[in-house]
């Protein structure tokens, strides 16, 4: 258990920032900066790449090319530290990293190897069956981290350099342990940016017999006497489909993050993550940071 708690430790003491130099990529770096700086955190970012010749190369041709990518790497860490400062400035430690191979793989990797406690990644949204899809990067590395991430969605009218700004936090809770630990995780970005926050309970088909009066003083209740104390708090019940009714609030108040704790679950040789919480991480209006807890 203490490993575990050391992975999700909030505030975070090393953020991992995955970078392509896109707007997107980029747009998330000042995410994870601002978090660095208000967390006093070091910040890690990282390039990847595989950098194989092509299949059909003659042994001639592959040796040739593999001169060429080396100064090719080289050039990439020079440009990689230089974009990473230029984004973040002075004022947080930052590493780089190069990493061989390809990005959801190394996204992970670097992940547990550097000991970060945070991922923080741009998704761009794309449609498909009549829903929105997050990359296949995202999905990978949101499925089988075992540290929160934090995903940004892409933002056509930011502008050059859009400003960040966290002052209103969405914090859905169900009642489980991993709830209560996104609930935390939601308290210390709170208390960080002095923003306030709502924390959300949804009452589904199953609950038709509770008041909604009665629900929410049950999650008065269940939320900790010191959140309260420490960051200004508002509790909230809404009705119906859970994803779609934080969907909504999240618009209603305008919210700058959600915080949404997610349990993976293993099944057959791989995790899956509820489908609540890949609702939402696909169609909400904000930034979105799930923390997970692994199944027991």
């Amino acid at each position: 258990m203490a490993a575990e708690e050391s992975m999700t430790a909030f505030p975070p003491q090393r953020i991992l920032c995955p970078t392509d130099f896109s707007e997107l990529a980029t747009f998330a770096l000042r995410y994870a900066a601002e978090l660095a700086r208000c967390s006093n955190a070091r910040l890690l970012v990282m390039y990847a790449d595989p950098f194989l010749p092509p299949p059909h190369f003659t042994l001639g041709q592959v040796e040739e090319l593999l001169h060429a990518l080396e100064r090719a790497k080289e050039a990439t860490r020079r440009h990689l530290a230089e974009y990473a400062q230029s984004i973040v400035g002075e004022s947080v430690p930052i590493e780089t990293h190069l990493v061989e191979d390809t990005p959801a793989r190394a996204i992970l990797t670097t992940a547990r190897e550097h000991q970060a406690d945070l991922i923080v990644m741009g998704t761009h949204g794309r449609s498909g069956l009549s829903r929105v899809m997050l990359g296949s990067v995202t999905e990978r590395v949101l499925r089988e981290s075992d540290r929160p991430v934090l995903t940004i969605r892409y933002k056509p009218n930011a502008g050059p350099e859009p400003h960040v700004s966290i002052q209103r936090l969405l914090c859905p809770v169900n009642y489980t342990p991993v709830a209560m630990k996104a609930l935390q995780s939601a308290v210390v970005v709170a208390q960080c940016f002095e923003a306030g926050l709502a924390v959300m309970h949804v009452l589904e088909a199953e609950a038709q017999k509770t008041t909604e009066r009665e629900a929410l003083a049950h999650l008065c209740e269940w939320v900790p006497e010191d959140v309260r104390l420490r960051c200004q708090v508002k509790e909230m019940i809404r009705r119906g489909d859970a994803a779609k009714q934080i969907i909504e609030v999240a618009r209603e108040l305008e919210s700058d993050l959600i915080v949404l704790g997610a349990q993976h679950k293993r099944f057959f040789d791989t995790t899956v993550i509820g489908t609540t919480t890949v609702r939402v991480t696909r169609h909400a209006p904000c930034p979105v940071l799930v923390v997970p807890s692994a199944e027991p």
